[in-house]
């Protein structure tokens, strides 16, 4: 155990306790990962040999090791704690110039998460997010057959997820009658309290129309099929495009991580919590992840300062 460390943590720590009391665990496992440096100064370990590689790996063994850190927050939280602490140490002279612009970054809290995602089996949902990344699907969606209704399906159900943020359940329960395609209008929910009519943008609207006209099974229950007419699965929503997008290296592609995309998108348009939920059946906690996400690279005082004052110089 690097004690020298340990006994500035400790110090550090007892600063900070009444206000931050999560991030003891978090400094549990940098040091316990810091072990492999136990060999150097508190100063060269910071100064010459940490990188951001070694923050995503004590990271993921604070994630692993914890049963309730489970999400985003949970990775944010730690990189948090970690660029709380390296301000105190250059504040006492010692400089961590690896890390100086700070590891709770959007970039950072992707990679770490995709990483652990293959180890958790998906625990932590992080939206499908990146310019490569929906570049390489954009490209791969011209490759689609469009006069094979499945595949045309594919691509349909790809721009309502990214658009609207549909879950799964509700893309895969979508009936025929459904969708009116003289006004373009898809009704999206069912119960009476819930459900409510959508305008689909004008390039959806023709592409459905060819789907229903293609599709070969005129009398099916639901709007979108296999290609042998049975009902979708999350599965079987992308099964060209997920092979392709596999082959192509790209990963979290999938109905879910896709349609949280669209989540964020729909934030970004400002629809509240509520809305949301009502427009896209997610649960609270995914939408929050979404949330929590986008505001990574943000200094979140400043923003709510500017809000509340209605000053858009605010800088304090």
């Amino acid at each position: 155990m690097n004690q020298k460390l340990q006994q500035v943590l400790d110090d550090y720590y007892k600063t900070i306790k009444d206000i931050r009391p999560n991030y003891r665990t978090c400094y549990n496992s940098f040091l316990e990962y810091c072990d492999i440096y136990s060999e150097y100064s508190l100063r060269e370990m910071f100064e010459k040999h940490l990188e951001i590689f070694d923050i995503e790996k004590a990271c993921k063994r604070y994630v692993e090791s914890s049963k309730k850190a489970t999400s985003i927050v949970a990775v944010q939280r730690f990189l948090t704690a970690i660029d709380y602490f390296c301000k105190y140490l250059k504040q006492n002279g010692i400089s961590c110039g690896k890390l100086e612009g700070g590891c709770r970054k959007k970039k950072i809290v992707h990679d770490i998460c995709l990483k652990l995602n293959s180890e958790l089996e998906q625990k932590i949902y992080l939206p499908f997010d990146g310019e490569k990344e929906l570049k390489v699907v954009n490209e791969q969606l011209e490759y689609l057959d469009r006069k094979n209704f499945y595949q045309l399906g594919q691509s349909i159900i790809y721009r309502l997820l990214v658009t609207y943020g549909f879950k799964e359940r509700v893309i895969i329960n979508f009936k025929p009658e459904d969708f009116d395609g003289i006004t373009g209008k898809l009704l999206v929910g069912r119960s009476e309290e819930n459900s409510i009519y959508i305008y689909l943008s004008e390039d959806i609207r023709k592409d459905l129309i060819e789907y229903c006209m293609l599709n070969k099974y005129q009398d099916r229950v639901f709007l979108f099929t296999k290609s042998n007419g049975a009902k979708l699965t999350p599965d079987s929503m992308f099964h060209t495009l997920k092979d392709r997008m596999k082959k192509l290296g790209i990963s979290n592609f999938t109905p879910t991580t896709v349609a949280l995309y669209g989540v964020a998108n729909l934030m970004n348009k400002g629809l509240t919590l509520g809305e949301i939920k009502l427009l896209t059946g997610f649960e609270t906690k995914k939408i929050d992840d979404v949330s929590q996400y986008l505001l990574t690279d943000q200094n979140m005082e400043k923003v709510i300062n500017r809000k509340i004052t209605g000053r858009e110089d605010f800088c304090e």
